[in-house]
């Protein structure tokens, strides 16, 4: 029965749960000479709301009038399916990995290619944060306000398992470093679930997540426009839809998952960009694997590639040249 009622949800969202098949070979897109290569990039990821319930919302100031008056606004971003997970694993890794589309946590270790291997790889660096992660390397499903859904490197076995800030990728978001010198070249910054905005009525839950932001993220971005360095604040997933993979050229706006990314921070230009036919998390994916010279991982998925948004689409027009 589990298995038929799977194979019913794939009819259903018309796609396999971790999308087509990669190439046997495959190089990264060309990063533009003169683009910026970051010293250090933070990712923090937000929950479950509709790109018209963040920008413009003045319950969100931080969002609307720092970042996105002083950044590039990419209005034209979808998440890749619904609900939550998968769309984390789509961002590291670009795929969904067959975790399904109901939030649950897979059973086994995943060793399929993901941007924090292929970074280690190559001789850089990558740790995730999670706010009230129980430990250092935890594999706690749920703990208060920590949800493991959202921290997709806690499920891939050739990534660093260790119990301490040096021998792991899985940190607490409390080893958040004083001195963002000593951060790695990609973070991914997980809020709980208050402030990632998933919890709560929406303008308590929004107001919450650009709260957070303010306290706890202002101090690096102001550090990283003089220090070479780059601030990404995106989302899941919209605050609605079918269980399944999204259709961003859908003629049902609840269909399309559009959410809200904004990029701030050195050498970014001002402004709204929208990429074209748009943008999904594997293009985001991709543009950090392009910057450093990465193998890409995973590949787009059918309904996005069918909207006209290619596997290997990168963002460029948001950054300066010196």
């Amino acid at each position: 029965m589990k298995f038929a009622a799977l194979a019913l949800i794939l009819v259903l969202s018309g796609g396999s749960c971790a999308g087509p098949p990669p190439a046997a070979v495959r190089s990264a897109a060309a990063w533009p000479a003169g683009l910026p290569i970051y010293d250090h990039v933070v990712v923090v990821v937000e929950e479950n709301k509709d790109y018209e319930q963040v920008i413009g919302n003045p319950e969100a100031p931080y969002l609307n009038r720092t970042l996105k008056a002083e950044g590039a606004d990419l209005t034209r971003m979808f998440a890749e399916e619904h609900h939550s997970q998968g769309n984390y694993f789509w961002l590291l890794s670009g795929s969904n990995q067959g975790v399904g589309f109901f939030d649950v946590i897979p059973r086994r270790p995943i060793a399929a290619p993901n941007l924090a291997a292929a970074l280690l790889a190559a001789g850089r660096s990558f740790k995730g944060y999670s706010e009230d992660l129980p430990a250092i390397g935890s594999k706690a499903n749920r703990d208060g306000l920590y949800a493991r859904k959202h921290v997709p490197w806690a499920s891939f076995s050739n990534l660093p398992p260790g119990s301490t800030a040096t021998t792991s990728v899985n940190l607490r978001f409390a080893d958040w470093p004083a001195d963002f010198s000593e951060l790695p070249t990609v973070a991914f910054v997980i809020p709980n679930l208050i402030n990632d905005m998933h919890d709560g009525r929406i303008a308590e839950a929004v107001a919450a997540g650009d709260n957070w932001l303010a306290k706890n993220l202002d101090p690096y971005y102001r550090w990283a426009k003089d220090h070479n360095s780059l601030l990404i604040v995106t989302f899941d997933e919209n605050s609605h839809g079918p269980a399944g993979l999204t259709r961003p050229a859908a003629a049902d706006p609840r269909r399309r998952n559009r959410i809200v990314t904004l990029l701030a921070g050195a050498r970014v230009r001002h402004g709204e960009f929208g990429e074209g036919t748009g943008v999904t998390h594997v293009n985001l994916l991709r543009t950090l694997e392009a910057m450093y010279g990465l193998p890409p991982s995973g590949s787009q998925q059918a309904h996005a590639l069918a909207a006209g948004i290619p596997d290997d689409r990168i963002v460029t027009d948001v950054f300066l040249p010196p």
